[in-house]
C-alpha cells in the first residue's frame, strides 16, 4: 500500500481504538469506584487512540525497505520490464485506495482547521469575559490563600465576576480563580474555592488547554470528544472530594444547592476552553450530586489493576496493529544494476566448449597428378588491402527495472469493453531531472484497441522515480515498464 493509504487506515485504526477505549471504560464505571482512579482510566482512554497514528507516522518518515538485487546481463532486444499492478473493483470505477484515502485524509484536515477556527473564537470569547471581571475584595482574596494554605495549592490571582454564575479557573501559564458576586460572602464559598484550588494542584489547568489541542488535531475522531466529557465529570467528583474531605452532611448540602443554582442560569462560557465548576456536560452531573452526598470510598487494588491491565491490554494491541499497517508499505524496488566490467571479464574468462567440425570425405589423388599441379605456371596475385568494418553502435539498453517514490496510479480505460477483467501495457518513457516521465510511448498493448495504452500512458504521468535513480544518471534515458490492469 501507498503511504496515504496506510495513514488513512491509522485514523481508522485511532477510532476503533478509541471507541474500544469508551466501552471498557463505560463497563467500569457500572460499578461504584473511586472517581480519581475513573478519571487517570478516562485520561489514558483519551491518549491511547494517539499511539496509531504517531507509529504508523514515524514508520512512514523513514526510507522504505528496498531488496538488493545482483548485477545481471539485460539484452536490448527483449528486456524484461518491471510490472506495475494496478487493481480496479468492479461497480466502483471512482473510489479505488487512493482516491479514498486522498477523500479521509482531506476531511480530516478540514475538520482540524475548522476546529482550530472554533477554539480559537472560544479563546477569544474567554479573554473578552476575563477584561469584565474586576478584581476581588482584600477579605475575599485573604479567604482564598487561607483555603490555599490549607490545601497545599498554589494561590492564584483571584477576579470576581458579575455575569458568570459559576465558579472557574481560566489560563495556562498565570491561571486565576474567578468567583460569581452571588457566591461572595456565602456559606459555600470556602468548599467552591477549595474545589477550584483542587483542579490547580493537580494541573488540571494544563491538561485542559492538552486536551484542547488533542482534540484539534484529532477532530475526525468523534468518540474522543465523548471520551472527554467523561474525563472532565470524572475530574469534577475527584476535585469534590478533596474539597469535602473533611466536610460535614450540612456542607455537602450547601455545596450540593451551589452546584444546583450554576446550573439554573445558563452559563455564557460553558464551551470556554476553562475549568468551569459544573463541568462539561449537565447530564453527567447527577452522578456527581450523588458522589456529593453520599461519597464513594477509595478503590482498592483489584480496581486499580484492572484499569492498568486494560491500559496495557488496549496499549499492545494498539502498537502490533500499527506496527502490522506500517508493514504494508510497498517496498521500493531498486533499479537493477547492469552487468560491471568485473562480471563480463568473469564472463568471458570462463573456457568456451570444444567445437567439433564433420569434414567430408573426397577422393584420393595420385603423386604424378600432384607433380604436375605443381610445375604448371601460377598466375600473379595482386595483394588487396583489407578494411576492418565500423563497429555498429549498440543502442543503449533501456532502464526496466525503475524504482518509485510515486507508483504509478490510473483509473480503467472506458474504451475496454465491459466483458474484460484484465489487460496490460508496456510504456517507454523519458526520464526527467525531476523525477517525472515524459515522451511516453506505448510498446505495446494487450488486448490491442482495447484503451490500455493510453491509460498505461496516463498512470506514467503521475508517477515519480525515487531520487537515487535520479542521483545515479537516470535523467534522459529511457524507462520502460509494463503496467497490469485487473478488475477485483
Amino acid at each position: 500500500m501507498a503511504g496515504p493509504e496506510i495513514l488513512a487506515l491509522a485514523l481508522v485504526l485511532s477510532a476503533v481504538l478509541a471507541a474500544a477505549a469508551l466501552g471498557l471504560m463505560t463497563l467500569f464505571e457500572w460499578r461504584p469506584s473511586d472517581p480519581a482512579l475513573r478519571e487517570k482510566g478516562w485520561a489514558l482512554a483519551l491518549y491511547l487512540p494517539v499511539l496509531p497514528i504517531v507509529l504508523v507516522g514515524l514508520a512512514l518518515l523513514l526510507p522504505p525497505s528496498a531488496a538488493p538485487l545482483r548485477p545481471t546481463l539485460q539484452a536490448p532486444a527483449a528486456p524484461t520490464t518491471l510490472v506495475v499492478d494496478l487493481v480496479f473493483h468492479r461497480g466502483l470505477p471512482g473510489l479505488q485506495p487512493g482516491a479514498v484515502a486522498g477523500a479521509v485524509l482531506a476531511l480530516a484536515g478540514l475538520l482540524c482547521a475548522a476546529r482550530t477556527g472554533r477554539l480559537a473564537v472560544r479563546t477569544v470569547r474567554l479573554r473578552r469575559f476575563l477584561r469584565s471581571t474586576r478584581a476581588a475584595p482584600d477579605e475575599v482574596i485573604a479567604a482564598v490563600e487561607a483555603v490555599a494554605r490549607r490545601t497545599a495549592a498554589p494561590t492564584p490571582g483571584v477576579r470576581i465576576s458579575d455575569k458568570g454564575p459559576e465558579a472557574m479557573i481560566a489560563g495556562l501559564l498565570r491561571p486565576v480563580l474567578i468567583l460569581p458576586a452571588a457566591l461572595v460572602g456565602g456559606p459555600a464559598l470556602e468548599a467552591v474555592c477549595a474545589h477550584e484550588l483542587a483542579h490547580l494542584r493537580r494541573g488540571d489547568h494544563r491538561a485542559l488547554w492538552a486536551e484542547e489541542v488533542l482534540l484539534t488535531l484529532m477532530a475526525f475522531n468523534p468518540v474522543l470528544g465523548l471520551i472527554r466529557d467523561r474525563r472532565a465529570a470524572a475530574r469534577e467528583e475527584a476535585c469534590d472530594a478533596v474539597a469535602l474531605s473533611h466536610a460535614g452532611e450540612a456542607v455537602r448540602r450547601l455545596y450540593a444547592r451551589s452546584l444546583i443554582d450554576a446550573l439554573r442560569v445558563p452559563s455564557p462560557n460553558g464551551a470556554a476552553p476553562a475549568l468551569t465548576f459544573t463541568s462539561s456536560r449537565r447530564i453527567l452531573v447527577m452522578r456527581r450530586l450523588k458522589a456529593i452526598l453520599s461519597p464513594v470510598p477509595r478503590s482498592g487494588a483489584r480496581h486499580r489493576l484492572t484499569v492498568l491491565g486494560a491500559g496495557v491490554t488496549l496499549a499492545v494491541v494498539a502498537g502490533a496493529s500499527s506496527f502490522a499497517l506500517a508493514g504494508q508499505r510497498e517496498p521500493e524496488v531498486p533499479r537493477q544494476a547492469a552487468a560491471t566490467p568485473a562480471a563480463l571479464a568473469q564472463l568471458s574468462a570462463q573456457p568456451a566448449a570444444r567445437s567439433v567440425v564433420a569434414v567430408p570425405s573426397v577422393p584420393a589423388v595420385s603423386p604424378r597428378a600432384v607433380a604436375i599441379a605443381a610445375a604448371a605456371p601460377r598466375p600473379k596475385v595482386e595483394p588487396v588491402p583489407v578494411v576492418a568494418p565500423a563497429p555498429a553502435e549498440t543502442p543503449e539498453a533501456p532502464i526496466t527495472s525503475p524504482s518509485w517514490v510515486q507508483s504509478p496510479q490510473a483509473s480503467w480505460p472506458r474504451a475496454a469493453s465491459t466483458e474484460l477483467t484484465s489487460g496490460s501495457a508496456v510504456v517507454s518513457c523519458t526520464a526527467r531531472a525531476d523525477g517525472r516521465l515524459s515522451d511516453c510511448a506505448v510498446v505495446s498493448e494487450e488486448p490491442v484497441g482495447a484503451g490500455f495504452g493510453p491509460a498505461a500512458v496516463e498512470a506514467a504521468g503521475n508517477a515519480r522515480l525515487a531520487p537515487s535513480m535520479v542521483d545515479a544518471g537516470a535523467t534522459g534515458r529511457r524507462i520502460q515498464f509494463t503496467v497490469r490492469f485487473r478488475l477485483g
